[in-house]
């Protein structure tokens, strides 16, 4: 056998093939908990800059999926609280065999921890069948995002208002 032709001198992936990209068109991913084969999420928010979007602290997820016809498939999700939206990135090829599985979730823990998420397994397959419900229902990345709620105007309190407020905080000690 000639140099650097063993099966093992050759990469299980080519990472040119193999990728996480930014999918507009997905706002979430619906899964029925049957599907779920792994669950990943951030134990951290860290700031995060997204092109086309405000710099803000997010939430990261990273989901496993068996499809109906045997395959399996890999998102990521980052969930932008400010803006009440869910950025998700799905892996190309966008279904593939299960032998690339551990691959492809190990991709999906380095994508994510290159933007500085510190992750937990969630270990989802253990869990009670009622836990796995509700962590469908917690997690971002398995629901459409609720619109942002408004910000309120804070009214400026008078200065006497905050007189006031100082003398009682000051009369307190």
């Amino acid at each position: 056998m000639q140099r650097g032709t063993s099966p093992r001198a050759t990469p299980p992936h080519d990472p040119r093939h193999y990728v996480f990209r930014p999918d507009p068109t997905i706002p979430f991913v619906a899964v029925a908990r049957e599907q779920v084969v792994a669950l990943i999420e951030s134990i951290n928010q860290p700031q995060i800059s997204i092109p086309g979007k405000a710099p803000q602290a997010a939430s990261g997820h990273l989901c496993g999926l068996r499809n109906g016809n045997g395959s399996f498939s890999a998102f990521v999700g980052l969930y932008l609280p400010d803006s009440a939206e869910n950025v998700v990135y799905a892996r190309e090829p966008r279904e593939f065999p299960r032998e690339q599985y551990l691959v492809a979730e190990a991709e999906g823990v380095h994508f994510l921890e290159s933007m500085g998420f510190m992750l937990d397994n969630l270990n989802f397959r253990s869990l009670a069948v009622e836990a796995q419900e509700s962590t469908l229902k917690r997690v971002p990345l398995f629901s459409r995002p609720k619109p942002a709620a408004p910000a309120r105007a804070q009214e400026p309190e008078s200065t006497s208002q905050q007189q006031a407020a100082l003398a009682r905080f000051l009369a307190s000690f």
